[in-house]
């Protein structure tokens, strides 16, 4: 099993489970479980030897939207019922709810009726599709139909159900369609409720306004704890609360559907790609909660590596300049639509500033096309000059480099040894490093820089040198990257301070 649940009921090896005939279910349904599927399947249907029943009446299952499978998990488990548990019970009664009775039975016009009329079990089973009355009428006498909470607490239910499946049960605002349900199971044999759900995000509820989900979360994570192996079973896929959210490695752990780089053949329901999409278009605190499982209690934010956050905010100083001529550095991204000018040089007081210029000198460095980039440095250059101008030749920016020298402007190329000196240098003047220089380094707080550090770490290049790379393939270290260019070359050409010209000279 790839991606662990961060809780889980274990499987109790000494019991049988009918999990096996849910993964042959799920083979004729035309997609195999997953390997977690898998395995929350042999634990959902052990069966307990002093009762001859299943060990478990309730399994709750909570994960990241989109890639735990929990579709694809409930269907043959509904399927699965509704053959008659593989034919060791009657007719069984099955329902599907959702947030509503319109979603419920979206789902399940859309999505269940589809795949079983596609499937082997195509010649079992005929559709009502009556509005209000929808259901899956299966030969054997067993019925499958969806419900919500516009139906009351237990709707067209009836007075017995063998099982019951509350999805998007974020959206239950109290136990009400479970006190409904409970009665109807109480005398079927191996009777089962599924709760599933994501965590909803602040966009979906306010903090403490899903009172049921979180009670659930909090008493199966006590059971897991506790090793309880009967009643209920909890399943619950939610990235370790101190990694980093922008980190592909903080999704693969806790986002079993996600495709394996190492693997891409593997049958996946997500690919990072649209995970990446989705951190950076959501606010990260829903981002983190329908996403990772952090319920959104106001703490989340992204955990610094290089540099600790409270240090690099006490560089803040927002009149912060530079006195005298600066040096520049240019940084583009891979997919050349992002540029950065990076500027720095000392203070009056002898201490470093740095800072980020947008075309127009505006403090907002990321812009969506870079074509403004060689106008806007030549002009830098005519204002300040003399003036270095850092590129790094191994980055895309050097396509810069032939036409500035044509114009005989000074280009600095560092090699990869200087650069790592100028990170150590850039490491030092913040103070964060073992050897802190007494030159500190000042900002003005830019967005942009702040979160580039946020996700930046070191990489030990050996022999007590490093250089910095971003966590994840979603951090953008631009903005970074080029203030530590443009100190290196401050440093490396030594421009300190111009006097003004002596016009009597």
């Amino acid at each position: 099993m790839g991606c662990l649940p961060l809780y889980g009921t274990q499987r109790s090896p000494e019991r049988e489970t009918l999990g096996g005939e849910v993964y042959q279910v799920s083979q004729q349904l035309g997609r195999p479980l997953m390997d977690h599927q898998r395995q929350i399947a042999d634990i959902a249907l052990e069966i307990d030897p002093d009762t001859g029943e299943f060990a478990y009446s309730q399994i709750i299952v909570i994960g990241p939207r989109q890639v735990t499978g929990k579709t694809e998990l409930i269907l043959p488990i509904l399927t699965h019922r509704c053959l008659g548990v593989g034919g060791a019970l009657g007719p069984q009664r099955v329902v599907y709810m959702a947030q509503t009775v319109e979603a419920a039975r979206q789902k399940w016009r859309d999505v269940h009726v589809p795949r079983l009329q596609t499937s082997a079990f195509r010649d079992y089973f005929s559709a009502r599709l009556r509005t209000a009355a929808e259901a899956i009428m299966w030969s054997n006498g067993s019925i499958w139909f969806p419900s919500g909470a516009g139906q009351g607490a237990t709707g067209s239910i009836g007075d017995t159900l063998d099982l019951g499946v509350i999805d998007e049960a974020w959206a239950r605002k109290d136990h009400r369609m479970e006190l409904g349900l409970l009665p109807t199971m109480m005398t079927r044999r191996n009777s089962q409720l599924w709760i599933c759900s994501m965590i909803p995000g602040l966009s979906l509820r306010q903090p403490g306004e899903w009172p049921y989900l979180k009670q659930k979360l909090d008493m199966g994570r006590e059971l897991v704890e506790s090793d309880v192996r009967s009643g209920v079973a909890f399943f619950e896929f939610s990235a370790p609360r101190d990694s980093d959210p922008g980190d592909p490695a903080t999704w693969r752990s806790c986002m079993p559907g996600l495709r394996d780089p190492d693997h891409p053949e593997a049958f996946h329901t997500a690919r990072e790609e649209k995970i990446l999409a989705a951190f950076r278009s959501l606010p990260l605190v829903d981002f983190c909660a329908e996403y990772l499982g952090w319920p959104p209690d106001g703490s989340i934010t992204t955990k610094w590596k290089l540099i600790p956050r409270e240090m690099w905010m006490s560089c803040f100083d927002p009149v912060s300049e530079i006195n005298g001529r600066p040096a520049m550095a240019i940084e583009i991204s891979e997919d050349r639509t992002r540029a950065y000018i990076g500027v720095a040089g000392t203070r009056d007081d002898g201490n470093w500033h740095i800072e980020v210029i947008e075309p127009g000198g505006q403090i907002a460095p990321i812009t969506a096309n870079v074509a403004w980039v060689e106008p806007r440095v030549l002009e830098l250059v005519e204002q300040w000059k003399p003036v270095t101008v850092v590129i790094d030749p191994r980055r895309p920016a050097n396509s810069l480099i032939p036409a500035l020298r044509r114009r005989r402007i000074d280009v600095t190329t560092p090699n990869q040894n200087q650069i790592a000196g100028g990170c150590a240098q850039f490491l030092d003047a913040t103070g964060a490093s073992d050897t802190p220089s007494a030159e500190r380094v000042f900002h003005l707080g830019q967005p942009e820089l702040d979160d580039a550090l946020a996700h930046a770490k070191k990489l030990d290049l050996g022999e007590g040198t490093f250089t910095i790379v971003r966590r994840g393939s979603s951090a953008d270290l631009g903005a970074a990257y080029s203030v530590i260019l443009a100190m290196l070359g401050y440093a490396q050409k030594g421009f300190k301070k111009f006097p003004a010209p002596d016009i009597f000279a």
